[in-house]
């Protein structure tokens, strides 16, 4: 009888189980950030009333994931997914309560830094879980799925927002804060089911252990005869980076790319829809904007599989960056009514959602080995947050001291950036083993 390979089994229950439970870490990442672009409506008012304090508040839940992703990535392809993946959203969990606790700027910073180191381990690890679980020929679209979690964690804490604020007044942003630790408290408990990774078990040494991985998966699918994935038995180390930095270089500049125009943008809808609407009517505004959001990554889904990373990459990040310039040129000396602002930021999201987004995330677990893989994600996501807290540092600024049109053109040269990156040196892994 032939042994089908691990990597082309069927969906299974524990498959979709692991699935749910690695999009909780994105799912935090768009709860969690989504909480400072409502709060500051109130912090506004309170220890950030300057520019420069707004952006260096924003940046610091970026510094944090910066430090997460790289240290917790390499400690993961040495030491196991398993062991990390368990307990690394304690940390966001913790310190969510701590910061809706904080009295003034310093407290805020601290406590946002070490949020953000929670949510940067889990993206590097919960990814290479995933992917390694994944059957290859719907991987992407399940990856794909993964990252939409980070809209529905949005959607989820706009909608809560709501009746915190018509019922708790100037601290509805401390609840805001302590109410992002209760999804993280039951994903802790919920993630001790899941095995180990057998690929990384595999490239530890650890066959027979991976073989029982491989053959529980295998009887869910109905299949007796699993063959173990083919994985290099060797120790995870800086040095085999250097086969792969042109790899490196795209994934780091593509994703830092994107960033800078995603989170600048997202950090500040509430609050810049705000300055024309009332809070309610600015968080309803904000809430629209994810119909974009949800338009596009139904497409990705459709087509992540059939026609490939690249193309859509591509696409995501020329035609973002094209709407973008538009509306900032067609704005009068300037300013930007309203609906020319909201529909520069939704057609940005569609196109975003159609490409980038999702194959930014992809795109490392799918190209490194698995000896490499969450030590090449955490770095890929580590220039990701860069990107991020460059375009919340500098986005405020640009809009304080110069206009709005500004700061849509800033973003519009990153996409552009993106698109070069892409078309230069992103190779295709459509369908392919990833190891």
């Amino acid at each position: 009888m032939t042994k089908i390979p691990f990597e082309e089994l069927q969906k299974t229950r524990k498959f979709l189980l692991i699935s749910l439970l690695s999009s909780m870490g994105i799912f935090m990442d768009g709860y969690t950030l989504s909480i400072f672009s409502t709060a500051l409506i109130y912090l506004q008012n309170t220890f950030l009333n300057r520019a420069i304090l707004v952006s260096v508040a924003a940046s610091s839940i970026y510094v944090g994931m910066f430090v997460g992703s790289i240290i917790f990535g390499r400690i993961s392809d040495s030491f196991g997914r398993r062991k990390i993946y368990i307990f690394d959203l304690s940390i966001t969990a913790i310190f969510l309560i701590f910061t809706g606790l904080s009295q003034n700027l310093y407290e805020f910073f601290a406590f946002e830094i070490l949020v953000g180191i929670g949510i940067g381990a889990d993206y590097p690890i919960s990814s290479s879980i995933q992917a390694e679980f994944s059957p290859k020929n719907i991987r992407g679209r399940y990856l794909v799925i993964n990252m939409l979690s980070w809209t529905v964690g949005s959607i989820v804490f706009y909608l809560i927002s709501i009746p915190i604020v018509l019922y708790e007044g100037s601290d509805a942003w401390r609840i805001m804060y302590i109410s992002g630790a209760i999804i993280p408290i039951l994903v802790i408990f919920s993630r001790t089911i899941i095995p180990e990774s057998p690929y990384w078990l595999i490239k530890s040494g650890r066959e027979q252990e991976a073989k029982r991985v491989t053959e529980e998966f295998g009887r869910e699918a109905g299949k007796e005869d699993v063959s173990l994935p083919l994985v290099k038995r060797e120790k995870t180390t800086f040095r085999e980076l250097i086969n792969y930095i042109p790899f490196l270089i795209f994934t780091s500049v593509s994703w830092f790319s994107y960033d800078v125009a995603s989170y600048g943008v997202w950090n500040y809808t509430p609050s810049l829809f705000f300055s024309s609407l009332s809070y309610i009517y600015s968080i309803i505004a904000t809430l629209l904007e994810e119909i974009p959001v949800v338009i596009g990554v139904l497409i990705c889904i459709i087509m992540i599989d059939r026609i490939g990373r690249k193309t859509l990459q591509a696409l995501g990040f020329g035609l973002a960056g094209i709407s973008l310039l538009t509306f900032a040129l067609i704005s009068t000396k300037g300013t930007m009514p309203f609906i020319f602002l909201f529909m520069a930021f939704a057609l940005m999201h569609v196109f975003h959602n159609i490409g980038p987004t999702n194959t930014t995330y992809l795109y490392p677990v799918e190209i490194f080995p698995t000896r490499i893989r969450a030590t090449s994600m955490g770095i890929a996501t580590a220039a990701s947050r860069i990107g991020a807290i460059l375009g919340v540092f500098a986005f405020p600024l640009i809009v304080s001291r110069i206009n709005i049109s500004e700061g849509l053109i800033f973003f519009s040269l990153f996409e552009f950036i993106g698109l070069i990156a892409t078309i230069l040196l992103a190779p295709e892994t459509k369908k392919k083993s990833i190891e």
